[in-house]
């Protein structure tokens, strides 16, 4: 008996989402259970499932059928808050990081001159008159 290889399914476009044969081909790939881990049987016909990236497409992923799971809707929501906070804190430490490349060290520049006199201000001294 042949068995024919299945040609990978592959995105055009970021956007673009699989078709139904491929997310069977996914469940079956899967064994029916959700891919975070939780061991729950996903059902098509009663869970809200979700399409998910493995490796999202802004951290650098692509849209094709090897970095697709399927996830239960409850679990895919906590993965991508999860993914959501990791990137956050990134930014977090390179904007740090570039701030202080771009700041000046303390203690550099111009010596404190004293403050100037204002008009409205009484000068006690008459040095010059004297």
């Amino acid at each position: 008996m042949r068995t024919a290889k299945l040609k990978e399914w592959v995105g055009r476009r970021p956007e673009s989402m699989p078709g139904q044969t491929v997310l069977f081909r996914l469940h079956a790939k899967q064994g029916g259970i959700c891919a975070c881990g939780c061991g729950q049987v996903m059902n098509f016909n009663v869970d809200k499932i979700d399409c998910d990236h493995i490796v999202a497409l802004i951290d650098g992923g692509e849209n094709r059928e090897s970095n697709l799971q399927l996830l239960l809707n409850a679990c895919h929501k906590v993965k991508t808050a999860a993914e959501a906070s990791a990137r956050s804190e990134e930014r977090k430490h390179k904007a740090k990081a570039f701030t202080a490349l771009r700041r000046p060290k303390r203690g550099a520049g111009f010596p404190k001159a004293e403050p100037q006199r204002s008009a409205t201000r009484k000068i006690e001294k008459w040095s010059l008159l004297s």
